[in-house]
């Protein structure tokens, strides 16, 4: 999710409570693992879109492994550098 700002090692506030929207950044439970990606809702068709050219659009279809959408991201921070 690098072109989004969010980075290996930042910490995410998610939460439970909002209705995820076309194009919010969500947590959801995937095949069993968690992934952080972009909603995208066409018609009838959700799909999960990466910020970062190196991985791939996610259709999720009606037999996807375990699909559920565990919370919309709402903050990132980003940890301080530790000093040498």
């Amino acid at each position: 999710m690098t072109g989004a700002g969010i980075f290996s090692g930042d910490l995410l506030l998610v939460d439970r409570a909002l209705k995820p929207a076309n194009g919010s950044i969500i947590v959801a439970k995937l095949g069993g693992d968690l992934v952080c990606k972009r909603l995208k809702l066409v018609k009838a068709k959700v799909f999960l879109v990466p910020e970062n050219p190196d991985y791939k659009t996610i259709e999720i279809s009606p037999d996807s492994d375990g699909f559920e959408i565990a919370g919309v991201v709402t903050h990132n921070i980003h940890p301080h550098l530790k000093k040498a």
